[in-house]
């Protein structure tokens, strides 16, 4: 009877470890996904700061998009917070999202050892 229960909650801590491991993955995942976001972004301004006067097509969302004329992109207006909008040139936009992109790179290696030391002590039940 006593094996039956320690059989029980050794499978109980099982799949609660399991569903740690899933969600610490899936943060893993979102955190790389913003990273690479980042990537693009910083890429797409790099491309945009030299072009003046062009005609572009602005997405509005769900695939609908509208024609406007891109003046000049070697400013641009960036959020910062609590709803506040700041105008910064071209590379000073690209320096925070580089700042951006290292944080989360830190984070997700810290996050991906704390995976590995987790799934370690895993092994061992």
């Amino acid at each position: 009877m006593k094996d039956n229960q320690l059989d029980q909650q050794k499978l109980m801590a099982q799949q609660l470890m399991l569903q740690q491991v899933q969600h610490m993955e899936q943060q893993i995942h979102t955190i790389n996904q913003q990273i690479s976001d980042l990537h693009t972004l910083k890429d797409n301004l790099n491309e945009l700061k030299e072009i003046k006067n062009k005609k572009i097509q602005t997405p509005l969302g769900s695939g609908i998009f509208i024609e406007s004329e891109l003046k000049d992109a070697s400013k641009v207006l960036m959020g910062v917070g609590s709803g506040v909008i700041v105008r910064k040139d071209t590379a000073s936009a690209v320096e925070v999202i580089e700042k951006q992109t290292e944080e989360l790179n830190k984070l997700s290696q810290q996050m991906q050892k704390e995976l590995d030391d987790f799934s370690k002590h895993f092994d061992t039940i």
